[in-house]
């Protein structure tokens, strides 16, 4: 009778030992997955920023247009969820702001915005910036983002939500998301009363309209339209 228990008690350690690994194959399995997937989706965004991959914060960072960028999966702020932040750094002193677009039951061009700590100079350019912001697959009947500026930083933010894990932009929605945040720069800088206001050094010009003349005693300058 002793002899059976003890058989028993054999196969039931057993079969938890052989269910434990199962378990830990199967979640390491799904795990190198998972990271093979991010690292897929990610590695077109950092090649745009000319910069690299971060894996454990989801994330990809570089250089735009002269600008250091970022862009990363974060948790909501005002709730459950995810979001996808893309940012430039842009400082221009000042105060904080931010602009939340408002969800409409009829499809709309260009979503209304919650706007705290902004002027109406500015709130005109993110009315148009909405506009742009559409044409990446944000759907304004159910898609809150936001634009925001972050003084102590000195960065300008795009939160856009993620319906799913998978929801990450694409190369050329990036694009978009940056080109906005770059224009709205000079906009800020001057609402804020920046110095440099009207400066664009170290901030390059979007080659697509930009011509290049080439010095006789120096390197190519470029100059905008």
């Amino acid at each position: 009778m002793s002899s059976t228990y003890i058989w028993f008690t054999v196969a039931m350690c057993s079969i938890t030992l052989l269910s434990l690994g199962l378990t830990g194959y199967l979640a390491a399995h799904f795990n190198r997955g998972a990271k093979r997937d991010l690292t897929a989706s990610l590695t077109p965004l950092a090649d745009t920023l000319g910069g690299s991959v971060d894996l454990e914060t989801a994330s990809v960072d570089g250089r735009y247009r002269g600008h250091l960028a970022a862009a990363r999966m974060a948790n909501a702020s005002d709730g459950p969820g995810r979001v996808f932040q893309v940012e430039i750094v842009d400082a221009a002193g000042g105060s904080d702001w931010e602009a939340t677009s408002t969800r409409k039951l009829d499809p709309v061009d260009s979503p209304p915005f919650d706007l705290s700590g902004v002027t109406a100079n500015l709130g005109d350019h993110l009315e148009r910036a909405a506009g742009a912001l559409l044409a990446t697959g944000l759907d304004p009947r159910r898609d809150r983002f936001r634009i925001e500026y972050l003084a102590t930083p000195g960065v300008l933010r795009l939160a856009r939500p993620m319906r799913t894990r998978r929801d990450i932009p694409s190369a050329d929605d990036l694009t978009v998301a940056l080109d906005v945040l770059v224009e709205l720069g000079p906009v800020n800088r001057a609402t804020q009363g920046a110095p440099d206001a009207g400066w664009t050094g170290g901030r390059l010009p979007d080659p697509r309209d930009a011509t290049v003349a080439v010095d006789a005693d120096g390197p190519p300058v470029g100059t905008s339209r």
